[in-house]
């Protein structure tokens, strides 16, 4: 079942945190923002399924720990029972990021740092960001979710020994993935599937914030064969190597002898029709030509079309995630309908990239 919400009323929140005040302050910072409304706040999760058992909402905030019923638990309840796009909230904490991103893999759009101290400054500094994550989860297919099984890698990739494992770089291929809202369970199910790729880097950009990122990286390394690393400044590229680039941050490529280099600069640009990863997607088109491949998988910014036109026009591929397992189809859709690119599943894409990267 697709989740479409109403777009002639304001969007209907469910808060769920064990704290009140925290409640208070999230329903503070939402109601400053005339298409939101917060429809119940639960304190427990016995109360926030008993408030789904009555009532539509069309997005839900999850704290993750919580006394009894934790933030998992109620997922993964609210997932079988009463399937809603749900943004979870974490104090990122001790054990909190792992719940957090396990949260990512039993269908949880995305998750919303919660700040140190309940109704202080920090969470009104994070208001924009908070209800922009908000929107972006309530217009999610939550049909799509589904419930990802990984297992850790033996032997585990070590990303600190890139030379030792890869030697020099002499590739003349490179595969570029890209993702905005919902991607999270995109990469989750592409990146533990590639096999160590020969000839050439993964770059993987998406839509999320450096410390994110960086946790989420950390998380998904004992799942994946290849070394991953968050870049957000100049290095060497290796081959057999995955590159994360956050938000707001483009990559140019150039090659000095042997050695191909990746410079990665923080380039937000203010148009809806262009971001940085069409600065990344032209400049990878310019020094690997037909050696690229673009990956558009779950997002709805719109962005990559420039760069992709570009990838084409270089003899290039281009490709997209499914549309029907993406939960925001936009970016996939987009890709699909205008250059004819195929839709895959996520499995499909990582095997495209092993078979690539011959």
């Amino acid at each position: 079942m697709n989740h479409v919400p109403s777009r002639n009323r304001p969007i209907r929140v469910l808060v769920v945190d064990d704290s009140p005040m925290m409640c208070k302050a999230i329903e503070k910072i939402l109601v400053h923002d005339e298409d939101i409304e917060v429809g119940a706040k639960a304190l427990s999760g016995k109360e926030a399924l008993s408030a789904l058992s009555s009532t539509k909402f069309d997005v839900c905030t999850l704290d993750v720990h919580m006394p009894g019923m934790n933030g998992l638990s109620v997922l993964k309840n609210i997932m079988v029972k009463y399937p809603l796009p749900t943004l979870m909230v974490s104090a990122f904490t001790g054990d909190g990021s792992k719940i957090t991103f396990e949260a990512l893999r039993f269908g949880a759009v995305d998750f919303f740092k919660k700040p140190a101290r309940n109704g202080g400054k920090e969470i009104e500094e994070q208001a924009d960001l908070l209800r922009d994550s908000l929107k972006r989860a309530s217009r999610v297919q939550v049909g799509a979710a589904r419930y990802l099984r990984m297992k850790p890698v033996t032997g585990k990739a070590d990303k600190s020994s890139n030379k030792a494992i890869s030697g020099p770089n002499l590739a003349k291929k490179i595969s570029i993935i890209y993702g905005a809202t919902g991607s999270y369970s995109s990469v989750l199910s592409i990146i533990p599937f590639l096999n160590m790729p020969q000839q050439g880097p993964v770059v993987v950009s998406m839509e999320v914030g450096a410390e994110n990122l960086s946790a989420f990286v950390d998380y998904l390394q004992p799942y994946s064969q290849c070394p991953l690393s968050v870049v957000t400044e100049a290095l060497e590229l290796y081959p057999r190597h995955v590159y994360f680039l956050p938000a707001n941050h483009a990559a140019h490529f150039e090659k000095t002898g042997q050695v191909w280099a990746m410079t990665v600069k923080n380039r937000p640009i203010e148009s809806e029709k262009e971001g940085a990863i069409d600065l990344t997607l032209l400049s990878a088109s310019e020094a690997f030509g037909n050696g690229v491949l673009s990956i558009f998988v779950s997002g709805d910014s719109y962005y990559g079309i420039t760069g992709a036109n570009e990838v084409l026009r270089n003899k290039g591929t281009v490709v997209a995630q499914k549309p029907s397992g993406c939960l925001a189809p936009g970016n996939a859709e987009t890709v699909i309908g205008r250059f004819g690119a195929p839709g895959s599943e996520p499995y499909e894409l990582a095997k495209k990239i092993n078979e690539w990267m011959i």
